[in-house]
């Protein structure tokens, strides 16, 4: 630091010079990051007006896919259902292979029910809209890609 003729400190033009240079590589860091994640936008349409929220969550493998959504490797996102349609969006999602699962919690317990039959009593979607109807949805048949700074576009239809 040098004084300047008011007797105040001031920088040196290299010091000031390191300064900027860092600073420039911090921002173009955080640039490289935030372009490496994607995003997921989850249109959900079908609806039905009975109370509660939709939870949307967001699995990066085939384990628990599409009920057990309390697995450490799991997203989840509640939100308020309007006019029969809700949207997720799941921020910095890094690249890779995802499946949604989707559920209508109608009563508010936090997790999708079934029936004495193992079949869903609320509203369920998942992200292509493959859902058997004699079987549970499978991560491969619903799975989808997510690119680096891209955004994942999905219609998702729940069914009662």
């Amino acid at each position: 630091m040098n004084s300047n003729p008011k007797g105040k400190k001031t920088m040196t033009k290299p010091r000031q010079r390191s300064l900027l240079l860092a600073s420039a590589m911090m921002l173009t860091a955080a640039t490289a990051f935030a372009s490496s994640a994607g995003r997921i936008e989850a249109a959900i349409s079908g609806v039905s007006n009975a109370p509660g929220m939709v939870g949307c969550a967001l699995f990066s493998s085939a384990a628990g896919f599409p009920l057990e959504s309390d697995k450490p490797d799991v997203r989840i996102l509640r939100v308020a259902p309007a006019a029969g349609a809700a949207l997720c969006v799941f921020d910095n999602v890094p690249p890779g292979t995802y499946a949604i699962a989707v559920v209508h919690d109608t009563n508010g317990n936090g997790r999708a029910d079934t029936n004495f039959l193992g079949m869903p009593t609320e509203g369920v979607g998942v992200s292509n809209n493959v859902m058997p109807r004699m079987s549970a949805p499978t991560f491969d048949a619903n799975k989808f890609s997510v690119a680096a700074g891209h955004i994942s576009r999905l219609a998702i239809t729940l069914r009662y």
